[in-house]
């Protein structure tokens, strides 16, 4: 059921920024950071009291004002903080529910953008590790491992194996074009890893696919999860984190796609008259 709604939820990304291939990535985050912002300004106003929000904040900018006013008389400063904090609080527990609300799509917002965002794929003559994570239980040493790769991958190194991490790694180099997952076999056993590849500016990259898991299939939504008994828990490939670059200096997305969500929904809350 998770992966048919990561399937559904990416589909829907994948349609949003599909104009923006080839243009500067900024330009896809300025995109998306715009629908998320009047998508969180619908959600508010549906499920908040704005006529309670509006009240409340009114309160608390008269009793700002009667702070300011009446500096010397100790009582009115004292019920007037009194009103105040009283006010902040209400003020707290009408924005709860939507907060509350938000977390949801907001959560699977950020698992795709991960995808978009986070890591840059190698190019041709660049290598990146490929890491297979097991479960606690499996005895490294007598695994029989072998790694397949597609045209366009070469296996640099033999698998080196962590014991006390319970994971096994091995160094790949680019040549060209990957159109193929590669596949690593234990004990028998085949499991495939897609290697995102691809020209334009923006690309879908998924690093890792996981074992079965809620938690960790929405957190990691870009591959079918690995089946519910095998030997793996995770398959990761290490590639190079990417920045969004803005006058020479580079921005994690987290950091962009925030600052830019919250700078429009503010902008534009008047238009849509949402109380905040």
């Amino acid at each position: 059921m998770v992966w048919w709604l990561n399937r559904a939820v990416g589909s829907l990304f994948n349609l949003i920024f599909l104009p923006f291939s080839s243009l500067n990535p900024w330009v896809a985050m300025l995109a998306i950071s715009l629908l998320t912002a009047l998508l969180m300004l619908f959600i508010y106003k549906k499920t908040s009291n704005q006529e309670g929000i509006r009240r409340v904040k009114n309160r608390i900018k008269a009793n700002l004002l009667e702070i300011r006013l009446y500096q010397t008389d100790l009582r009115t400063q004292l019920g007037s903080q009194k009103e105040l904090l009283a006010a902040n609080l209400q003020y707290l527990l009408y924005n709860l529910k939507p907060l509350l609300v938000m977390i949801v799509p907001i959560f699977l917002i950020l698992a795709q953008l991960n995808l978009w965002f986070t890591s840059r794929p190698p190019a041709p003559g660049e290598t990146f590790l490929l890491k297979a994570r097991f479960i606690k239980t499996m005895d490294l040493e007598r695994l029989r491992l072998d790694l397949e790769t597609p045209e366009g991958l070469v296996v640099e190194t033999p698998p080196v194996r962590i014991i006390d991490e319970a994971e096994v790694a091995w160094r790949l180099k680019v040549t060209g074009p990957v159109d193929d997952p590669l596949v690593i076999q234990v004990n028998g056993e085949r499991y495939q890893k897609i290697v995102p590849a691809g020209k334009g500016r923006l690309l879908r990259v998924s690093t890792v696919r996981v074992k079965r898991n809620l938690w960790q299939e929405l957190l990691y939504p870009g591959e079918r999860p690995l089946p519910a008994d095998s030997l793996l828990k995770q398959i990761e490939l290490r590639f190079e984190p990417q920045r969004l670059k803005l006058l020479g200096i580079g921005f994690h997305w987290l950091v962009a796609y925030f600052l830019l969500s919250i700078i429009l929904g503010l902008a534009l809350k008047g238009l849509f008259k949402v109380e905040i």
